[in-house]
């Protein structure tokens, strides 16, 4: 690994997120972190290991967001170098150990809690392309399945570091746990986490869209994605859910929860739980 990388902070309008994270990937970005998330504005940080790499970055995402009918998406963006032991030093001093819901616990894989901390606890070692997990949307999420998972079958749509699918594996010993994105990258990292939990063979992952899977009939189908997002892929969740399914959405700025909900009653679903904890939204519905 080189001993300088070169860190891209973009700042973009809600929903644009997405075809960012896609161009940066293409342009050569090694990994893609969230860095600040408000109701009006997401921050982005980029890193890459070639400066050749960033010398047209903003024009890029700007190019591919007009192209997706946002060119107004992007707001800033700013390149600067990081010494890669400052970065990985500080990145991994502030990643603790948190509790979540009533019997889980997120940890970092080199700071583990004691055997007898009374949770189960899903190692997550992120790498430097993905988060902690323990954004608000994370923890609306587990904590949601924490509830409503009885085990069976479970689908995670866009799975990330894999922390949700880890989490209900673990919950519900021996069900049936399928993880899938559409970002290899993604993947990877979640296949890691998968085997640092020991769950190699409990979990499946997939990469590409939910349609893959569809018919499959999953007893809760899960998706931490944005408000736009889940709208847009709400015919091919549908598609993936069992009768009397379930399906737990989060990801979701409370700005945007409602049309989310007429998503969820146009495709025949019921709401059951609506809960917020700040900005965020998480909703749970029946397939009726």
């Amino acid at each position: 690994m080189p001993n300088q990388w070169w860190l891209v902070t973009i700042t973009l309008e809600p929903g644009a997120e997405d075809v960012a994270s896609a161009t940066l990937f293409d342009l050569g970005s090694t990994g893609i972190v969230t860095l600040h998330e408000s109701a009006d504005s997401i921050t982005l940080g980029a890193y890459f290991n070639k400066h050749s790499a960033i010398q047209h970055v903003a024009q890029s995402i700007a190019y591919e967001l007009s192209r997706s009918g946002q060119p107004s998406g992007l707001r800033d963006c700013i390149v600067s170098s990081v010494e890669e032991e400052d970065w990985l030093q500080k990145w991994k001093e502030g990643f603790e150990a948190v509790q979540i819901g009533e019997r889980l616990m997120v940890a970092p894989s080199w700071r583990l809690p004691n055997e007898d901390c009374g949770r189960l606890v899903i190692q997550i070692d992120p790498g430097m392309a993905f988060g902690t997990g323990t954004h608000e949307t994370t923890r609306l999420c587990l904590e949601a399945i924490e509830r409503h998972w009885q085990g069976g079958s479970l689908l995670d749509i866009g799975t990330g570091t894999g922390i949700l699918a880890i989490g209900a594996s673990l919950l519900q010993p021996g069900s049936r746990v399928v993880g899938i994105d559409i970002d290899p990258h993604a993947v990877e990292v979640a296949q890691e986490n998968v085997e640092i939990n020991n769950l190699s063979g409990q979990i499946e992952l997939r990469i590409g869209q939910p349609q893959l899977l569809a018919g499959n009939c999953f007893d809760v189908v899960v998706a931490n994605l944005t408000g736009e997002v889940i709208v847009d892929l709400m015919p091919e969740v549908v598609g993936c859910m069992a009768s009397r399914g379930l399906m737990i959405l989060s990801g979701i700025l409370s700005i945007l929860a409602g049309e989310v909900e007429e998503s969820l009653t146009s495709a025949g679903l019921t709401i059951i739980e609506r809960r917020e904890a700040g900005e965020w939204t998480v909703l749970v519905a029946l397939n009726s």
